[in-house]
């Protein structure tokens, strides 16, 4: 039986797609049902702590098998690695790639752990100094993942720090933002920022204006 929280799907709006000419997001009070108990689960606790269902995954639900995988495979990867870890990678990537998309929801993850702003700011590579050494072999590792940079360098100087498992999750986890980045600017998903949407919005029409 599943714990998951009740939920009116009918009134969760979606945020972060606001452009009718993408790929149309499901309609998530008729797809829902059909859902694997997994996802179900998932997208109840978010729409239950968020109040709404962000435009990746909206779009996702296209195929819910591969969006199920693909949150097992981040959550897997992120329980192998320190929280601030984790950040770094998520900062890394997505300002090297220019993915505001991603990079807004993360800087609010960042400032609500507990983050300075030159620490936020050295996760991204637009301040020198604020992190660790270890924290710093991370970032440059996960950019030789972004990059595709000749990995040694990266890989040995992170290996001070990390055992192999750590090494193999940042590998990993980078390449799951790089991929990630390339489907949030392939359907032009936009910050959300700003107020919530209510449940009356039009869930497709409710995106922010990309942040400045």
């Amino acid at each position: 039986m599943s714990d998951r929280p009740e939920v009116d799907w009918t009134t969760v709006p979606y945020r972060g797609l606001g452009d009718r000419t993408r790929p149309e997001p499901v309609d998530l009070a008729t797809v829902v049902a059909g859902l694997p108990d997994g996802l179900r689960d998932r997208l109840a606790e978010r729409a239950d702590r968020l109040g709404y269902i962000n435009g990746f995954l909206a779009v996702g639900l296209h195929h819910p098998g591969a969006v199920l995988a693909l949150l097992d495979m981040t959550e897997q990867l992120k329980a192998a690695l320190d929280p601030e870890h984790v950040l770094i990678v998520a900062l890394a990537t997505h300002q090297a790639l220019g993915n505001e998309y991603e990079r807004a929801q993360y800087l609010d993850v960042a400032r609500a752990h507990g983050m300075s702003e030159a620490w936020i700011g050295a996760a991204q590579g637009r301040a020198v100094g604020g992190l660790t050494a270890a924290e710093e072999a991370v970032r440059r590792l996960t950019l030789a993942v972004v990059f595709a940079a000749p990995p040694t360098p990266a890989l040995t100087a992170a290996g001070a720090h990390l055992d192999d498992r750590g090494l193999v999750a940042i590998i990993h986890l980078a390449a799951r933002f790089v991929t990630t980045s390339r489907i949030s600017h392939a359907l032009s998903l936009r910050p959300m920022t700003g107020p919530s949407p209510t449940a009356h919005d039009d869930p497709r029409g409710t995106a922010a204006a990309p942040a400045e």
